[in-house]
């Protein structure tokens, strides 16, 4: 109906004078099978205040430089880690990634308020975390993010 495709419309909205831009769903935060099975760890896991699915190539979409050219790469993942009262929110950013040569690639550059992109890769049965080198690092059991919440906290931003 005409009316219902005017709801998956791009839209903005002003609400207290600020704009609130909504995306219609075009499929763009769909979630293949790794990357399904990594928000469903994250769900459980307690160190997680909130995280959201990180779409390519929308304007709201946390965008970063490559490292090695100028083009765009769209982290999957936006991660808040829970923090005591008093501390300040931690947001960081995850990608899993098939091609640990261009994780490697991507790690090359640094973004100044989100601080290291975590790159995390399938290995067999498990996750691992993927060096700067590209070489694999520390696994990652689906049920214990614990190296996944201490990378997250030790990666500090430049801000």
């Amino acid at each position: 109906m005409r009316e219902e495709r005017d709801w998956l419309a791009d839209r903005s909205l002003v609400l207290d004078g600020k704009e609130l831009r909504i995306g219609r769903y075009d499929g763009s935060v769909k979630l293949n099978n790794e990357e399904r099975e990594f928000a469903k760890a994250l769900d459980r896991a307690d160190f997680v205040a909130w995280w959201h699915r990180n779409p390519d190539r929308k304007p709201y979409a946390v965008r970063l430089v490559r490292g090695e050219h100028q083009n765009y790469f769209y982290p999957d993942f936006v991660v808040c880690l829970s923090h005591l009262p008093g501390d300040v929110p931690v947001v960081r950013l995850i990608e899993t990634k098939e091609n640990t040569k261009d994780a490697a690639r991507k790690a090359q550059r640094i973004p100044q308020y989100f601080g290291k992109v975590l790159f995390l890769t399938k290995d067999q049965s498990r996750l691992r975390v993927v060096n700067d080198d590209g070489s694999l690092g520390k696994a990652v059991d689906w049920d214990d993010l614990l190296p996944v919440q201490d990378w997250l906290r030790a990666s500090k931003p430049a801000v």
